[in-house]
Parts: C-alpha cells; structure tokens; sequence
C-alpha cells in the first residue's frame, strides 16, 4: 500500500522554537513540551504537539496547497462530523502568516493505521475493520449533491462535469497516447489499457446514481481503528483535502486497490457497505477499475525516473486492473 513511495515534495522543517511561536496564541501561556514528525502521507507535514501541563496530544497540520485547499477539508469535516468519526480542527490559520502556507491545530485520535490492522491483525481483526470501514463510507456516501465536479473553499462544484464514457475515453487516450503515462507503460500494456478501456467505457455513461462526497483517499494509509465493543472500528477518518462530489466507485476503488478480488477484506467491506443502505451497480467491480485507472494513469504521468518505486507500484497496478475480464 503505496510501499516506499517517495515524496513529490519533502516535508516542513520545524525545531521546536518556531512550533512554539506558532502555538502561542492557540495555547496562551503553554510551553511546547515535544514535537515529532508523524504520518505516512505524502503531500502535507504534521506534527504531534505535547504541552507542559497537558496530557491529551495535538496535531499541527502544515498545508502543502493555499488556502481555499484548507478552508474546503475544514467546512468538510464540520459538515460529516455528526455521522463521521474525524479528527475536529481546534486552531486553524488561513492568512499564510507562517512559511506561506496555511495550517491548523487539530484534535489528536488515538488509532492504529488500518493499513496496519490489514497487514498484522487476525482474520476476525480483518473482518471486524473491513465492515467497520465499509459502514462507515456509506455515511459518508450520504451527503449528497446535484452536480458532481471540484469544490471551492465552501464545499460548492466548480465547473460542473460528469465522468461519461466518453469523457473517459478521451482521458485515457490523452494519458495513454500524448502524456508520459504511456511511455511509462510500454506499447504493449498500454494497448491493453486501451483495448480494456473501450470495452468497458460505456457503463460509466449508464451510471444514474445521484453525485456524492468522495473521499478520494479512503484508504488503510488515511483511516485510523480502534478496539470497540464489536473489535476493530474506525476511530477516525483523516485527510480530506482531495475530497470530491463523484460517483462512489472511486472510494471503492481506492479501499479495494490492494485487494485480490474476492478476499475476506472485499466481502466484508461490500457486505457492510449495502447493510448500511448503500446501493451498487451490478457490474460495481468494473466501474472501481474503469474510476481507478483514472486516478493510476494521472499519477504514473506525474511521476518520474526520480520516484521509481512509485512508478514500479503504478505500473503493476494498472497492469492487474486491465487483467479483469468481467464485474
């Protein structure tokens, strides 16, 4: 699960005199006890905050975008934070006052990484996480939109668009045939990328289902779990600044990306997903792929031979999506 990739950009430097300032007037007379470097993304820098005098931790959440980026993951999480388990923003500057970009002081949530629990839990563990996940991605698949495309800063679609089969295909091409996506790829995988594209495209034209809130990373690396009452459960979902109104696929896609078809993970997942009132296409398995490839041929074409083992990843990934040959 996105094993060894490198950063496009490294991370923020901060010693603990310049987090001090920061956290001055968020914590009036607290003295920073500690600060260390957590998380495995691969875009923004965070923080764990320890004060003199307090127990409970704090996140500090250094933005690598501007402003309207921060401002869209914070009117996110107070729209889902009924329904959603989320890391809540206690602080959050938007002036890029410091290092010109925007950040925040969030909650801390105890949890081991999902993608921990799926590698190094048992199977009842396994089984426990993949509905509790699968639950709660269709509370998040519950908000609802009229139109599907990027959001502002206040959570409104810019530039309506809708991913048809056409709109597909002309993507595809342009990844495949005009951007380094195919170079990366060799003639003879991207001919199959093509070949299972044309074949496919026309069920995303068939899509009727209403627009939702996407994730877009919902994923082991992004979902925190915790030991409940009914064993592993999600204790927070983090990292909302790519979030999207979509068709569900793509959060599915990215849960299952990793997974065999048909792997105790995937059912339970899906099990849990309808129970909670989700409704699917029949032929969902190809929609996920026909959504993903999307998503792995515009990051093969952002990379480079300075990440190779993100390339190497992409390249196998989208090589076992083409090898699908029914939903």
């Amino acid at each position: 699960m996105k094993e060894g990739w490198e950063r496009s950009v490294p991370p923020m430097q901060l010693d603990i005199t310049q987090i001090h300032d920061m956290m001055a007037p968020v914590f009036p007379g607290k003295k920073v006890a500690a600060a260390e470097r957590i998380g495995t993304g691969l875009s923004n820098t965070n923080y764990k905050i320890r004060l003199e005098g307090r127990a409970e931790p704090y996140v500090l959440r250094l933005f690598r975008k501007g402003r309207e980026i921060a401002d869209k993951e914070l009117a996110i999480i107070r729209r889902v934070g009924q329904t959603v388990p989320v890391a809540d923003y206690l602080y959050a500057d938007m002036t890029c006052s410091e290092f010109d970009k925007p950040w925040a002081v969030m909650e801390w949530k105890e949890g081991d990484l999902l993608r921990d629990v799926m590698r190094d839990g048992t199977e009842q563990d396994l089984i426990a996480a993949a509905a509790s996940a699968g639950r709660i991605l269709a509370n998040i698949h519950k908000h609802t939109f009229t139109e599907s495309g990027f959001f502002n800063g206040d959570m409104k679609v810019q530039d309506p668009m809708r991913m048809d089969g056409e709109r597909f295909l002309a993507f595809i091409e342009q990844s495949l045939f005009q951007d380094p996506c195919g170079q990366w790829l060799g003639e003879e995988l991207a001919q199959s990328v093509w070949s299972f594209s044309r074949t496919y495209s026309h069920l995303l034209s068939e899509i009727e289902d209403t627009p939702v809130l996407v994730h877009s990373d919902y994923n082991g690396l992004n979902i925190l779990m915790r030991n409940g009452a009914g064993g592993c459960e999600v204790s927070a979902v983090l990292d909302w600044e790519d979030a999207f109104s979509w068709n569900r696929y793509v959060d599915i896609a990215n849960m299952l990306r990793y997974e065999r078809d048909g792997s105790v993970f995937e059912k339970n997942f899906i099990r849990a997903y309808r129970e909670e009132g989700a409704v699917l296409h029949d032929h969902w398995k190809i929609l996920s792929k026909l959504e993903d490839l999307v998503a792995l041929c515009d990051m093969l074409t952002h990379s480079s031979l300075a990440t190779p083992n993100r390339m190497h990843d992409l390249q196998r990934l989208i090589a076992e999506t083409v090898q699908v040959t029914n939903g």
